[in-house]
């Protein structure tokens, strides 16, 4: 579409470009797949074509629309304002940002990685410290008085969400978030956010997935859980990860997940999830990672199919896993010992295992940041 269109496309029907969703995260998809080493296309057509997404505003093509309607004001304000766009865009784009300066960097593009990692964290620019959200903000620079993270903008200014979910949009640099926010305060609200959602499976009654914390079934919730490795509780990814399998994905066929499966993101999650691995950031960084949670199995052999350079099989084994012992014990990783909740792509990519002792308990001192 690129080629005939000159846009990229964030979700084409009929080789139109149809602008039901926000923002160009067609970008991550790309650039993930560069930096995981799926190297069977044309990197720097790939990248002139990102860096166009993110600094040519959005125009009609053809019967539809392609690129970012709010783009202008985004880079002149440094953030989008709620009087001149959708407000939650300011983080969408900053992340699509962040991905165009991880490419840069992987190409050798020292001068555009500059640019786009400094636009990577724009998302600063809304988040107000003294409530801990991303508080709708004017051009002028003034916040919305009465602010309630729920209603303030919901499913409008917080495309399909709302502040208390959206703030969680920062997947380029969680820890930095946290300290935005407050770590205690980050954590507390979060770890509210599960065992409050908990009570609904997870799930928003009648589709109104703004008036919940924590959603499922919607995009904007679904990194929710693999937060708390990042803030030095991972024994709580382990815990509301298997609670979302159990609660939400249900272990009967009466069961069934309750949310729009949207590209096959839902059963993706599932998938990763129950492998017990996760990319936060999709896989963009220059040297990806992956994160551990709780896999439901106790053993999983992938097959890396020897492709791009990669080895034949990576085994995943959980010892003692079931719907009780959730909780990471110990780790070993190609024979050595693994205290970290992440570890580099590549220890994966080129075949090996990661083994894990899981138990009934939190072991509390397992997979903190270094």
């Amino acid at each position: 579409m690129y080629d005939a269109g000159g846009w990229l496309a964030k979700g084409p029907a009929g080789m139109e470009y149809i602008p039901v969703m926000v923002a160009e995260h067609e970008i991550p998809l790309i650039v993930g797949a560069h930096q995981m080493g799926i190297n069977g296309f044309d990197a720097e057509k790939a990248f002139e074509a990102v860096k166009k997404m993110q600094t040519t505003p959005g125009q009609v093509v053809g019967g539809g629309f392609a690129g970012n309607r709010d783009l202008e004001s985004y880079l002149k304000h440094k953030y989008v304002p709620f009087d001149k766009g959708r407000f939650s865009n300011s983080l969408e784009y900053s992340f699509d940002d962040w991905t165009v300066g991880q490419f840069a960097k992987a190409l050798g593009k020292e001068k555009d990685f500059e640019t786009f990692n400094k636009r990577g964290y724009y998302w600063k620019n809304v988040i107000d410290t003294k409530t801990g959200y991303a508080r709708m903000k004017d051009a002028k620079g003034k916040w919305l008085a009465d602010f309630d993270p729920y209603k303030s903008g919901a499913n409008h200014h917080y495309v399909e969400g709302n502040a208390w979910q959206l703030t969680f949009f920062v997947p380029q640099d969680v820890p930095a978030l946290a300290e935005a926010i407050g770590k205690d305060r980050f954590i507390e609200r979060l770890d509210w956010g599960f065992t409050e959602s908990d009570k609904t499976r997870f799930n928003g009654k009648n589709d109104q997935y703004w008036n919940y914390p924590v959603i499922q079934g919607n995009q904007q919730s679904m990194h929710f859980a693999f937060l708390f490795n990042w803030v030095g509780k991972p024994w709580l990814t382990q815990k509301w990860s298997r609670a979302i399998i159990d609660r939400y994905y249900g272990y009967g066929l009466a069961n069934a997940y309750l949310g729009d499966e949207d590209q096959g993101q839902m059963s993706a999650w599932f998938i990763m999830t129950s492998l017990g691995l996760f990319q936060t950031d999709g896989g963009c960084r220059v040297e990806p990672i992956y994160e551990i949670g709780s896999p439901m199995y106790e053993k999983i052999t992938i097959d890396l199919g020897e492709q791009f350079g990669r080895g034949k099989t990576f085994t995943i084994e959980a010892k003692n896993t079931s719907r009780k012992n959730v909780y990471v014990q110990s780790a070993m990783l190609n024979g050595a010992v693994l205290n970290n909740f992440q570890f580099p792509a590549k220890e994966l990519l080129k075949g090996g295992s990661l083994v894990l002792e899981m138990g009934a308990e939190p072991n509390t001192d397992w997979g903190k940041l270094d």
